[in-house]
């Protein structure tokens, strides 16, 4: 899959990574200071994307953080946001990241708000595993082994751990149509255990789930779902991210940004208080258990 992005999302992703490189390393900020020789204040400005790394600061730090394999990967993107365009290409097939990790995965594990209008299918973040399971292997057909069926879903089981996440805590709130629960994704039992699961989620205080009944007609997300995401820096307006057979595209152009905020917050007027969206879960729920 291709991505088409900016080299601003990029420095983002850089920086996220390099955080979550650290800490998957067990070393503090200090411990990459004295690698690398400065101050530890300018590991915090690396990895809140204040500053931009220097190719030496990704051979130094990236075996030090006992991930040597990926220095060229990185460094390929840190020279592709010097040199590069308003739009840069990727190639997720092609990124040695650890396995699975791509792009937009990386984003969102250092975003701080997540917002989903999903039209089609639950988001993985919020999927249970057999569901998704079937609605992996519903979209790939044989394209794909069970091997790498269960390494996709794998993954968005990991991406869940993020719900977890203290510092920068994840706020979850997502706009699903109504349609979408009553699809029978696995059959009716797998469909029951998926709105189970979503029940539970939402008891969280990060999570919120609202459902868009079908009776509110036209409305401006015809266009599609979309992921809207925010980071814990300052003034930063966020990325808005689009996915479809070709590819994924990430938006960050203020404008752009503008028009998906004005989009979620009417879908979010149109859509059923929390409580009620609940309860007509659990309703749906209850219908495809029997």
């Amino acid at each position: 899959m291709a991505l088409s992005t900016t080299p601003t999302v990029v420095r983002r992703y850089v920086a996220f990574e390099l955080k979550r490189l650290r800490e998957a390393a067990k070393k503090n900020q200090s411990d990459a200071a004295k690698r690398l020789d400065c101050v530890a204040t300018r590991i915090t400005h690396l990895e809140n994307g204040r500053n931009l790394p220097r190719l030496i600061d990704v051979e130094i730090l990236l075996p030090f953080y006992g991930v040597p394999e990926l220095v060229p990967h990185l460094q390929d993107l840190v020279a592709s946001i010097r040199t590069g365009g308003p739009i840069v290409e990727l190639d997720v097939a092609a990124m040695k990241l650890p396995r699975g990790f791509d792009m937009y995965v990386g984003l969102e594990q250092g975003a701080s708000r997540v917002f989903t209008y999903d039209p089609v299918v639950v988001r993985g973040i919020l999927q249970c595993r057999r569901y998704a399971t079937a609605a992996v292997r519903g979209h790939y057909g044989s394209e794909l082994s069970d091997d790498r069926v269960g390494e996709i879903v794998d993954l968005r089981m990991r991406r869940q751990e993020a719900l977890d996440r203290v510092d920068p805590r994840l706020d979850v709130v997502t706009v699903v149509d109504e349609g979408v629960l009553r699809k029978e994704v696995g059959g009716p039992d797998v469909a029951a255990e998926q709105l189970a699961y979503l029940l539970t989620l939402a008891e969280r205080d990060n999570v919120t789930i609202r459902v868009l009944p079908p009776g509110v007609g036209a409305h401006p997300g015809f266009h599609g779902g979309f992921v809207q995401l925010g980071f814990p820096i300052d003034r930063d307006p966020g990325v808005v991210y689009l996915e479809d057979l070709s590819g994924g595209r990430y938006h960050d152009d203020t404008d752009v940004i503008d028009s998906y905020t004005a989009v979620g917050e009417r879908l979010l007027e149109l859509a059923l208080p929390e409580q009620e969206s609940l309860s007509l879960i659990d309703t749906i729920r209850r219908e495809l258990a029997t």
